[in-house]
């Protein structure tokens, strides 16, 4: 047995059947079914929603409200109460939302009819849903869903170049405190820079320039005693350009020479003995 399509079922679940789908529903326990689902989704979508306004909080919620945070008695009146000399239909018309008050000069309908008329609204069989309607709600949810992506991705990017910003006008501040000018060592013609930048936090950083190296195989910056004897390794350096951050407890006075060296891939930590750039920082 062939089964209706899904486009079909939902025209059937929505009351709009053709003498053939009928009699097929009633010989098809499949489409019958997948009928019956789909009329209970247009079942829940035509119930009314609740109201729109809140319930109004009794009176001790302020009190308690007023206090626990231990304000004055100038506010110790309940905001939702009427103001002394007003009736309670002022009151009433106070908690009326903007949008759904009369004009002030159309005269109140009679309560009576206000009633009838309200009685006659809620008794109002709701709009039929028909599968346009869900079409056009998905087609409608379609179309701002690239308007919201894009305003969250616009969002993104606005606060990483807010965070990139801030960045940078705070490495700007950084001040230099010593600098040197680095000689390449025989057997290279390698030139490059150190400064040591001081920023306001009070951290040190040794931002380390140079040119392409010949090395064969990886560049370590190193700040080295007069001595030649003590080192301290601040990490390797890619590229043209390498920050450093020098330890809080590390005197420059004591460890003025900036080193970079060629070190091989031999598991060794030390140094290699063969330094490609030097210079001594003038403190």
């Amino acid at each position: 047995m062939q089964h209706l399509p899904s486009e079909t079922l939902a025209l059937n679940a929505l009351g709009e059947a053709s003498p053939e789908e009928t009699a097929h529903l009633e010989q098809c326990a499949q489409c019958s079914a997948e009928v019956a689902a789909m009329q209970r989704v247009v079942h829940a979508g035509r119930i009314p929603s609740g109201p729109d306004v809140l319930p109004r909080p009794p009176s001790s919620v302020w009190e308690g409200i007023h206090s626990s945070l231990g304000l004055s008695d100038a506010v110790r009146r309940d905001p939702f109460e009427s103001e002394p000399g007003r009736d309670d239909d002022a009151a009433g018309l106070r908690d009326t939302p903007e949008g759904s008050r009369a004009p002030e000069h159309e005269a109140a309908p009679p309560a009576g009819k206000e009633r009838s008329d309200a009685a006659a609204t809620s008794n109002a069989p709701s709009s039929p849903v028909t599968l346009s309607t869900f079409r056009d709600r998905r087609n409608r949810r379609r179309t701002r869903l690239p308007q919201i992506l894009g305003a969250a991705a616009a969002a993104v990017v606005l606060a990483a170049a807010g965070t990139w910003g801030i960045s940078r006008i705070l490495t700007d501040r950084s001040e230099v405190v010593a600098a040197v000018d680095l000689t390449p060592l025989p057997a290279y013609e390698d030139t490059g820079r150190a400064e040591v930048d001081q920023r306001p936090d009070g951290a040190r950083e040794l931002v380390v320039t140079a040119t392409g190296s010949d090395a064969q195989g990886f560049r370590e910056v190193w700040l080295i005693a007069p001595d030649i004897t003590r080192m301290v390794s601040l990490g390797t350096m890619e590229g043209t350009e390498g920050r450093f951050t020098i330890p809080a407890n590390l005197d420059l006075d004591e460890y003025p020479i900036v080193d970079i060296s060629d070190e091989p891939f031999d598991g060794d930590p030390t140094h290699s003995g063969d330094s490609i750039l030097r210079g001594v920082l003038e403190l």
